[in-house]
């Protein structure tokens, strides 16, 4: 190999280092960009699902009341927004609130789910299963390791719960 060919052999390795460096960097900007985005986008529709169970709450005569209330609202706001904001999403919003509507909960397990696990939470019917997954996710290297794209059943959870319970209770008495 001549001199030119070993400098511009350099200059394409350096090219290529360079290159794959900032795909990194960039991809990593956008993960966290994203993110956030999910993370503001699920407490605003948790903030709004507060406003309506807080207006629903003053009305008289409940149901009727808000049932014309989230009519109402969706129409207006899809006007404005155009998507998430039907009737059906607000319902949903406004569960999102009732079902993890203390704050301390909130702001230490919701911020860290999707929009998707959310409305995958909300069709669990039993409480205690809801509660078992936010507590699950506070434990990231489990949440990252046993990410499943479906809801465990009761004894799946269990069993996983007390495997992790047992592995924990290993690795402190070490």
């Amino acid at each position: 190999m001549t001199d030119i060919q070993l400098i511009e052999n350099e200059e394409t390795n350096s090219m290529k280092a360079l290159i794959g460096d900032v795909r990194t960097i960039i991809d990593n900007g956008l993960r966290k960009a994203y993110e956030n985005v999910s993370k503001e986008m699920v407490y605003t529709y948790w903030q709004v699902g507060r406003r309506i169970v807080e207006e629903e709450q003053h009305g008289a005569k409940r149901a009727e009341y808000g049932k014309r209330l989230l009519n109402t609202l969706a129409e207006d706001l899809s006007k404005e927004y155009a998507t998430g904001f039907s009737a059906r999403d607000l319902r949903n919003y406004r569960q999102l609130y009732l079902n993890f509507n203390d704050l301390e909960i909130w702001y230490a397990r919701v911020p860290n789910l999707t929009w998707t696990h959310y409305r995958s939470l909300l069709r669990v019917e039993d409480a205690n299963a809801r509660y078992w997954y936010s507590i699950l996710n506070d434990s990231k290297q489990l949440f990252a390791s046993k990410y499943l794209t479906f809801m465990p059943t009761q004894e799946e959870l269990r069993r996983e719960i007390e495997q992790q319970k047992e592995f924990f209770r290993l690795q402190h008495e070490s």
